[in-house]
């Protein structure tokens, strides 16, 4: 077996150092937030921005506590946040829907009565909607109202207003975030799309050298590799190393269901609180590699089938910490895409054509299948923005179906 592992194309010299990944500046957003929960005498506000391609909604922004503010950038499946907007009462662009209405629809597990009828409860929804035309783009969530009371029209008048005035403001810049996500992406991709016209001898050397580089650029930790053909193995984590028999063993005993991922142009993305992937083997795979990712301290990961026409010709696994930000719709894209050349390079030979050549990373389709998702809080909803919640989620999301094509 060819495992006598190479240092890569220079993969830790400070030539990474510009492929980092850049977190913007802008504090619009933050300060957004902090207007709005001001003007509406609440403890918390959020924004959730509509994530088409992975059918879900991301906390772009929070406003509150520690606890709240560590569910930045983490995500919820759209149809059971969505199906809570249709169900709620509406004035406006103001959708509230009461503790006892989430209840009665499953949407929360029966809390605590109400201490008064004019009490808040901490599973009350209050939220704005933002929207470009006739598109739903995102909410604004808001919680803790500082008086303890369920909102009143009034109060229900000054939400709407605000969301119409700061609406714009908020959908540009999120954009503006992501633009500069997938600027900065393309620039390790042209960098991946130069090592891949190298032509760095063996299928494993240019597999090593471009995933390390995607590695730095998606601020992952460790990746593991295989080419089959070479029955080689790779451990990537700035330095270069072989993995031990027992990680080899997982993962090859992982191989048919990957190869079944290969045959769905499928990729899982999985983690404490969130799974993304064909539901006939996320749970598989997850019992599979359960040993593995144990031992790695259970982290986020991204599997990535090597292939090319339907056929297996290896697998990366990239890997975050279980505690760092999620992955983005767009991060997630462009390790496909990275994985997608890889396996076209190795199985033809092809080293003049790459799907990241020239263009900015895009955020690719994710196709979901439905499923009823467990009653738990919106996370936040503005039932609850707290860090518990998101754990409560880890559960329902995993029962979730995502099927990326």
């Amino acid at each position: 077996m060819p495992d006598a592992p190479r240092t890569p194309h220079p993969a830790a010299d400070p030539w990474f150092a510009r492929l980092r990944p850049h977190r913007s500046e802008d504090e619009t957003l933050d300060l957004l937030l902090a207007e709005a929960a001001s003007q509406l005498g609440c403890g918390v506000a959020a924004i959730l921005m509509v994530r088409e391609q992975t059918r879900e909604l991301e906390y772009v922004a929070l406003h509150g506590d520690a606890g709240t503010r560590r569910l930045l950038h983490t995500h919820l499946p759209d149809d059971y946040v969505l199906s809570q907007v249709e169900a709620a009462d509406m004035i406006g662009r103001v959708r509230h829907l009461s503790a006892e209405a989430r209840a009665g629809a499953g949407f929360v597990p029966p809390g605590e009565p109400r201490t008064s009828p004019e009490a808040w409860h901490p599973d009350d929804l209050l939220m704005g909607v933002l929207r470009s035309g006739s598109q739903l783009r995102g909410l604004v969530l808001v919680d803790e109202p500082l008086n303890g009371k369920v909102p009143t029209d009034r109060v229900k008048a000054r939400l709407h207003d605000w969301v119409v005035a700061r609406g714009a403001e908020i959908l540009d810049s999120d954009e503006r975030r992501r633009r500069e996500e997938e600027e900065h992406l393309a620039g390790a991709a042209a960098e991946i799309v130069g090592l891949m016209r190298a032509q760095l001898g063996s299928p494993t050397d240019l597999a090593q050298a471009c995933l390390e580089v995607l590695r730095v650029a998606l601020d992952a930790r460790v990746v593991v590799a295989h080419v089959v053909e070479e029955d080689s193995w790779r451990r990537i984590s700035g330095r270069i190393a072989v993995p031990d028999g027992e990680e080899r063993a997982v993962w090859a005993s992982a191989l048919p269901l990957v190869d079944q991922l290969a045959r769905e142009r499928a990729v899982v993305v999985s983690g404490e609180a969130r799974m993304l992937g064909p539901t006939a083997w996320t749970g598989p795979l997850a019992e599979v590699v359960g040993p593995w990712t144990r031992r790695e301290g259970s982290p986020q990961m991204v599997v990535l089938p090597l292939a090319h026409d339907l056929e297996l010709l290896g697998l990366a696994v990239v890997t975050r910490d279980q505690r760092a930000r999620q992955w983005t719709d767009i991060e997630i894209a462009m390790a496909r895409q990275v994985a997608t050349d890889l396996g076209r390079i190795i199985g033809t030979g092809d080293f003049t054509r790459s799907a990241l050549d020239g263009a900015a990373i895009r955020a690719t389709p994710v196709v979901t299948s439905t499923v009823k998702v467990p009653s738990i809080a919106i996370s936040a909803g503005p039932a609850k923005l707290t860090a518990a919640t998101v754990a409560a989620a880890s559960s329902a999301m995993a029962a979730t179906t995502r099927v990326t094509h």
